[in-house]
């Protein structure tokens, strides 16, 4: 699916890029409202809307502006129903349509094929029972063999696609991932990672700051974004990497804006964003 789409991104070039844009304010917006509908974070903020967009789209952006938009979208609404099962319904149908969207990045992202080795033993994180690990392993590996069983209908192996995502996960990436990177980018990479461990020590050290839900959801994203961060070991991890990992990390981050102090949030967030915007300067003039 990911080759497809680059196939068709070279016939649509200007096309893709507005696509691109418009699925950034797309999942910035809509990741801000689930934050506020399920209550996740003991007071109300909507700082998830400005912390997606400045990690998926100004720290470093990938020319397969479709193959972004399809990840990005995929992983907005594997965070909708996970979140919705977690927080409302606990039920098997929001969990089962979150694994299959996380189980369906694979086929357009190759480096995210790590999640079928992962995600199995995070869900046993929100839920220790054998029942909902079946559901979630079931609808997690639904989406490559659907499309093997394609292929193999269309005269081919059944295998076929799978070794193709194999060889596409083991190969050289065309677009190096870090060859763009200048101060300003590391800059700007520097703070979100900040805000992440501080986050992330809130979870640890503050028992009672969330609730059980709340916190059932933080230890998930957490433990997503250790997944998503060892796709930058894989040969094949591309710039597309930020349009998944801007998920977890828009999830986590406004923790510290509602329970650290104003004038240490407030100073990270003013430095994010100056550093963005001079990095959005940067590689509009490369």
């Amino acid at each position: 699916i990911g080759i497809l789409l680059q196939n068709l991104q070279e016939r649509i070039p200007t096309l893709s890029a507005v696509v691109w844009a418009m699925t950034a304010i797309f999942a910035g917006l809509s990741v801000g409202r689930y934050a506020a509908k399920y209550s996740i974070y003991p007071a109300y903020t909507l700082m998830a809307i400005p912390v997606l967009g400045v990690t998926a789209t100004a720290v470093m952006v990938s020319g397969d502006f479709l193959v972004s938009s399809v990840a990005m979208l995929l992983m907005l609404y594997a965070t909708k129903y996970i979140h919705r099962g977690i927080m409302r319904t606990k039920s098997f149908g929001d969990l089962s349509l979150a694994m299959l969207c996380y189980g369906a990045i694979p086929l357009v992202f190759a480096p995210a094929a790590i999640f079928y080795a992962l995600l199995p033993l995070l869900v046993l994180v929100i839920h220790n029972s054998w029942r909902e690990w079946v559901v979630s392993v079931s609808s997690l590996v639904f989406p490559p063999l659907a499309v093997c069983y394609w292929s193999w209908c269309a005269g081919e192996e059944f295998l076929t696609p799978v070794k193709q995502i194999y060889t596409s996960l083991l190969a050289e990436s065309e677009f190096p991932l870090f060859s763009t990177l200048n101060p300003a980018s590391i800059l700007l990479l520097g703070v979100v990672i900040m805000m992440v461990l501080c986050a992330v020590s809130l979870i640890i050290s503050d028992r009672y700051s969330l609730k059980v839900n709340s916190r059932a959801v933080m230890r998930f994203n957490s433990l997503l974004l250790v997944a998503c961060i060892a796709m930058f070991l894989l040969p094949s991890c591309t710039a597309t990497i930020f349009a998944i990992i801007a998920l977890p990390v828009a999830m986590l981050v406004p923790l510290i804006f509602v329970r650290m102090g104003f004038g240490f949030t407030e100073g990270l967030y003013r430095l994010m964003l100056l550093a963005a915007i001079i990095n959005i300067i940067a590689m509009c003039w490369q």
